[in-house]
C-alpha cells in the first residue's frame, strides 16, 4: 500500500486511521519481540492497516497455528487481501472478536497485536475494544500495542494506559522506538 493511499485514507478518517505513515520494521520486530508468536495456537492481529506487522507475525507462527486479522477499514482490507492472498483478513471491527473469533473457530486466542489508534478513540470506546481484548485473550496470553510519543500526554494516551493496567495489572513499556515516524514505544501485557 503506497503512502499516498495512506493519507487519504487518514484524510477521510483520521479518527480510524491513526497516522499517515505506515509502521517500520523497527517497531514491527518490537512489537513481536518476546510475544512466543511460535508456540501460539491462534494468534489475533487488529487494525493491521498496512500490514507491516504481518509478515513478522505470520513469519514466526507454527504451521497449523490459526492467524485472525481483523481491519475494519475496507481500502486498507482489500489491500491486506491482495497482499497477503493465504491469511485469514476479515473486515470487520474488534468490538466484535468474540463472534469474530466464534465464526472462524478460533477459540481463545494465545497473543493479540494491536495497531489500533487508542488515543483518538473515545473513552467508551477503548473499553469496548479492550473489554473484548481481554474476554477474548486466553490464561497466560500476551497482547501487545504501541503508542506514539506524542500521544502520550494527549487525554486518549494517558486513558488507555490507565486502561491496560486496570485490565492486565502488569504493562510493560519497551524503550522508544526512534526509528518509526513517528516515534513509538510499545505496551506489553500478560493475562494472569
Amino acid at each position: 500500500m503506497s503512502k499516498l493511499s495512506i493519507i487519504k485514507e487518514f484524510i477521510k478518517s483520521p479518527s480510524t486511521v491513526g497516522t499517515v505513515f505506515p509502521s517500520s520494521e523497527h517497531l514491527a520486530r518490537e512489537m513481536t519481540n518476546g510475544m512466543e508468536l511460535h508456540n501460539a495456537k491462534t494468534v489475533l492481529e487488529i487494525g493491521p492497516g498496512s500490514g507491516t506487522f504481518t509478515k513478522h507475525i505470520a513469519k514466526q507462527l507454527s504451521p497449523g497455528a490459526k492467524f485472525v486479522i481483523v481491519e475494519l477499514n475496507k481500502q486498507f482490507h482489500d489491500n491486506l487481501k491482495k497482499k497477503y492472498p493465504d491469511l485469514k483478513i476479515i473486515n470487520d471491527s474488534a468490538e466484535r472478536l468474540s463472534s469474530i473469533l466464534e465464526r472462524e473457530a478460533a477459540g481463545k486466542a494465545d497473543a493479540v497485536i494491536s495497531s489500533l489508534p487508542w488515543a483518538v478513540f473515545s473513552e467508551d470506546l477503548q473499553h469496548r475494544i479492550m473489554d473484548q481484548i481481554h474476554l477474548n485473550l486466553s490464561i497466560g496470553g500476551y497482547f501487545a500495542t504501541y503508542a506514539y510519543l506524542q500521544g502520550t500526554f494527549l487525554p486518549g494516551g494517558v486513558k488507555i494506559r490507565k486502561l491496560i493496567k486496570d485490565k492486565f495489572g502488569n504493562v510493560n513499556r519497551s524503550p522508544v522506538v526512534w526509528r518509526n515516524l513517528p516515534p513509538a514505544f510499545v505496551y506489553k501485557s500478560r493475562k494472569m
